[in-house]
């Protein structure tokens, strides 16, 4: 560079400079350039923040998440917003909020599950071998139905990592194939769903992460799940316990979704005794006295969900919830809600704390096996020890002797009725001969009922006809006994039908399922206590039972004297078919057939009854001296008793006159 190149751009810049000192603005106009400057930030500020509320009044919180970390995604100035609220939202999760949402099938021979790692949840889950009432596949959840996750303080921060996008990895290795994974048999395959803290450095060993571990083996109902920390315990606050927040809404698998809600409903083990929510509108419950729950389960009529502590005593506490689902809405019947504690030791740099899941049939055989009276949600009477002993120990081991035959289920309960009423014959012999003996002396009643016409003389009438079934032979609590002794049975019957699994979409004859009412007709109307069909298996059971009524009242000649009582026996029938007319078709039509054999031994039992060897015996016992028992005896010292008072009172009487 020359001499007169350098002069030339001396006087360029100096130009230059002198022109820009020149045209610059005096103090008064700079004043006035920052006051509109102000003006026009303060405007777009005020029309951000509309912007801002008008969405939150539109789009969810989770929505709203989503459209951050979207943003967050790019590469422009909103992103390092964006970045900046993800960072104080999930603190050093923040990088894991961003992760892609990925879902992933595994399949055993039982159960077909899908994953998504938004949450790192278990969001569908279908059962291989039932179908719903309308033949599709029995699906506990759709998305969305199924929300779980942990709710951690992290300093003054809550982080719920529902919100969080997991990363999967399968038996400890990621996974990045979208393949479905499939265990039978004896196989099984750990699934891992991890997030990592945004310290994650390559070079960094001793990595912070949170990982749900799940564990599916080939021929099981349950999955494992485990909550696994890691470095976590200088970052996780909570020092004791986790909160574990589980919601799930209940979908409709039954012909009869009234039925279906009434038996839906949260049970737990507390202790050693089941608990339970009321089963209609809405109950809540809350558990925090210092015993462990160890189980809560999400029960429905055939099917339920469980989460199962598999470590310890158990949960901490548990706060729990239930209600309907006004409208049935996409067929969720109810909604269940928990709020758990989870033991948590905050001094341990890695710590797990194992749990299973369960999603399954709420069958006897199946639930039992896992020893943890779990099959207590099946409706067996367990409030009364009788009913649930004959369930367990006699009628479901007969029921499913019967079963392994391959019988159709019409057959099979129509073979448990005979068996139930052979094992019950000498019991039904002693009641239904009493009451023909009772039939033959009716005559000799009726004489002893006009020989003490009066009120006052009832204790005189009763002791006589004592005298007379003595004389005859007759023993009045052997047909009251054995009337006892069934009943238990009859109730364990009302019990088991219903809750049976087995039963559940059976056809037999115009039934297309047994576990469920059966309609020959569907009425345009609704009757009151009725319903909007007919069950013809509830009108048979109807029909025999004022048959049998009919000749129970006429062999009870005694009952005469009675009107009020002979109208309510012959309520009774019409009253359960208002109440039975909605109950599973195989209770109607165990009770019907049961009838009918009833019919059938009392039949046979007349015919074993002699009228002239009663009356022969009475008027050969009615000859000897009839010895009094020690309750005779007391009968008459009483009556004489009462007999010295009336004429006492009576001389009273007449001396005052």
């Amino acid at each position: 560079m020359d001499k007169k190149t350098i002069i030339g751009l001396v006087l360029i810049f100096a130009v230059m400079t002198a022109w820009m000192y020149m045209i610059q603005p005096s103090a008064e106009e700079k004043a006035e350039i920052k006051r509109k400057q102000d003006s026009v930030l303060a405007a777009q500020i005020k029309a951000n923040d509309k912007a801002r509320t008008t969405t939150a009044n539109t789009i969810t919180e989770e929505e709203r998440l989503k459209q951050t970390i979207a943003t967050a995604q790019g590469e422009d100035s909103l992103a390092l917003n964006a970045q900046r609220e993800l960072d104080d939202y999930f603190g050093v999760f923040s990088n894991a909020a961003m992760n892609p949402e990925r879902h992933l099938f595994l399949e055993n021979d039982l159960l077909r599950i899908e994953l998504n790692t938004l949450g790192g949840k278990i969001e569908q889950v279908y059962l291989s071998e039932y179908k719903t009432y309308h033949q599709d596949s029995v699906r506990f959840f759709t998305k969305g139905g199924n929300q779980y996750g942990l709710n951690l303080s992290l300093g003054s921060r809550l982080l719920q990592t529902k919100d969080l996008n997991f990363e999967i990895f399968v038996n400890n290795k990621a996974y990045t194939s979208n393949a479905p994974i499939k265990v039978s048999g004896e196989d099984s395959v750990v699934v891992g769903m991890r997030v990592y803290t945004n310290q994650l450095d390559s070079l960094v060993k001793d990595v912070s992460y949170l990982e749900y571990r799940y564990t599916l083996k080939g021929n099981d109902y349950r999955v494992g799940f485990d909550i696994v920390s890691h470095n976590l315990n200088n970052i996780i606050t909570d020092r004791n316990n986790l909160e574990f927040v589980w919601d799930s809404k209940l979908r409709m698998k039954e012909k009869d979704g009234a039925v279906e809600n009434k038996s839906s409903s949260i049970y737990y083990l507390l202790k050693d005794e089941v608990e339970y929510l009321k089963e209609n509108g809405v109950d809540d419950k809350k558990e925090e006295n210092g015993v462990p729950v160890k189980w809560i389960s999400y029960k429905q009529q055939f099917f339920s969900t469980a989460l199962i502590a598999t470590e310890g005593d158990g949960f901490i506490s548990s706060t729990m919830q239930t209600q309907t689902e006004k409208g049935q809405k996409d067929n969720y019947l109810r909604t269940m809600s928990s709020n758990i504690s989870i033991p948590y030791d905050h001094e341990k740099p890695h710590y797990e704390y194992g749990m299973n899941f369960f999603f399954g049939p709420n069958k006897y055989a199946v639930i039992s096996e896992y020893d943890m009276q779990m099959e207590e949600i099946i409706p067996l009477g367990w409030g009364f020890f009788l009913l649930q002993w004959i369930n367990r120990f006699v009628i479901i081991p007969v029921f499913d002797f019967l079963q392994s035959f391959g019988w159709s289920m019409g057959l099979i309960i129509l073979v448990l009725t005979i068996l139930v009423k052979l094992v019950l014959f000498p019991l039904a012999y002693k009641q239904f001969a009493s009451t023909a003996k009772m039939k033959v002396i009716a005559p000799e009643v009726q004489k002893i009922n006009e020989k003490y016409p009066k009120q006052e003389q009832a204790m005189q009438k009763q002791q006589a006809i004592m005298n007379l079934y003595k004389r005859a032979g007759i023993k009045p609590m052997a047909g009251c006994l054995p009337m006892l002794i069934q009943f238990p049975i009859l109730i364990a019957m009302f019990r088991f039908f219903p809750a049976s699994i087995e039963l559940r979409q059976q056809s037999f004859l115009w039934a297309d399922d047994l576990s469920t009412y059966d309609s020959i007709l569907n009425l345009p109307f609704n009757i009151p206590f009725y319903g909007n069909h007919i069950s013809l298996f509830c009108l048979l059971m109807t029909i025999a039972q004022l048959v049998y009524t009919h000749i129970s009242m006429k062999q009870q000649a005694q009952t005469q004297t009675m009107p009020g009582m002979k109208f309510m026996m012959y309520f009774m029938p019409i009253m359960m078919l208002f109440i039975f007319n909605s109950f599973s078709a195989a209770l109607n039509y165990y009770y019907f057939i049961s009838l009918c054999f009833t019919f059938l031994q009392m039949f046979i039992i007349r015919k074993t009854i002699d009228d002239k060897k009663v009356l022969a015996k009475l008027e050969a016992n009615a000859k000897k001296p009839l010895k009094k028992s020690k309750w005779q005896q007391r009968i008459e010292n009483l009556e004489k008793q009462n007999q010295a008072i009336l004429e006492e009172r009576k001389k009273q009487q007449q001396r005052r006159k």
